[in-house]
């Protein structure tokens, strides 16, 4: 008897959360003192700035009984005071300080404290399942600030995807003439560093409305930059920084910046037309699901470098095993 098996859609599954540094604010968005409720790799955590400065995030869940921090939280310090009973956990340790109204502090009163580093304009955690320290530092972006290139221009998209299948869209070449209709398959090379970690996608765009050579660096799942050469003096840059929020959505927040010698001339029109490009990836990312083993052809080599390379971010035996 032949058996008609349930809808893809309806058995898919997708990998867990890769480890690595990803974003949860950009740093003008974070004020001293203020407190925010944020959801990242499908937990509830809280998001601050301490008195001096300092940005810290943290389990939500107060272990007293159970009260979210993010809502009614209070900076006191450098800690972050409970709205229900009055609890204080410092900003570096997680650690409970005070108890207001009891002068023995329990052992097990702390919350889980995340390695936040702030960076480049944001606030990123490292993510690891084993909460383990961070394994590279995060990588330094000179043009930010740097006087020949323009004040960022900031844009945030929530997309229904995992962060992997957005990340893998900086190395695959044949999308460009389906999904963004540049009529031809870029020319393309892929290639990855000494160290392992970081990818690189060359392609010769000179099929686009602005005829450019891209270069796609990934240094991980949660930290992408895009690179388009117009010409002598003619660049733009669109750094991604992706947000976990579960493992069908992801938050996503790009820096653009041009050139000063095209802001003019044409830096908003290049800006704004990789931003519109993200219309044309939205109805696939919203409507795919996640393929744990593509069947691949030929021709597919930059894909199949990709997933061989992104199993290195995943913990489980059972996820780099069916990563690719």
């Amino acid at each position: 008897m032949t058996i008609v098996e349930a809808c893809e859609s309806h058995t898919n599954t997708t990998p867990e959360f890769p480890m690595g540094w990803f974003s949860v604010s950009r740093s003008q968005e974070l004020a001293i003192g203020e407190v925010k409720a944020v959801k990242a790799f499908d937990r509830e955590l809280v998001l601050y700035r301490t008195r001096s400065g300092k940005p810290a995030v943290q389990d939500a869940y107060c272990p007293h009984l159970g009260a979210h921090l993010g809502h009614e939280g209070r900076v006191i310090g450098e800690t972050i005071r409970c709205p229900f009973h009055g609890w204080q956990f410092n900003a570096d340790d997680g650690k409970c300080s005070h108890i207001p109204y009891c002068e023995e502090i329990p052992d097990r009163a702390r919350l889980r404290t995340w390695h936040t580093e702030e960076k480049n304009g944001e606030v990123y955690i490292w993510f690891h399942p084993e909460n383990t320290a961070p394994q590279w530092e995060l990588p330094d972006l000179p043009e930010l600030g740097d006087p020949n290139w323009t004040t960022p221009r900031y844009t945030d998209h929530l997309v229904p995807a995992h962060v992997q299948d957005i990340c893998e869209n900086s190395c695959d070449p044949v999308h460009f003439a389906f999904v963004h209709k540049q009529g031809t398959i870029p020319e393309s090379e892929v290639t990855i560093d000494p160290d392992g970690r970081t990818m690189h996608l060359h392609s010769n765009m000179e099929t686009n409305d602005f005829p450019s050579q891209l270069h796609a660096i990934t240094y991980s799942p949660g930290f992408a930059m895009v690179r388009n050469t117009y010409g002598p003096g003619a660049e733009m840059i669109m750094y991604n920084s992706p947000q976990p929020i579960d493992k069908h959505n992801t938050y996503m927040r790009w820096t653009l910046i041009v050139r000063k010698e095209i802001e003019d001339l044409a830096g908003d029109d290049v800006m704004q037309g990789i931003i519109d490009g993200l219309s044309d990836d939205y109805p696939i990312w919203a409507n795919k699901v996640h393929k744990r083993r593509p069947v691949f052809c030929r021709e597919d080599k930059p894909l199949v470098t990709f997933r061989k390379w992104v199993r290195q971010f995943y913990v489980t035996s059972q996820d780099k095993k069916e990563i690719a």
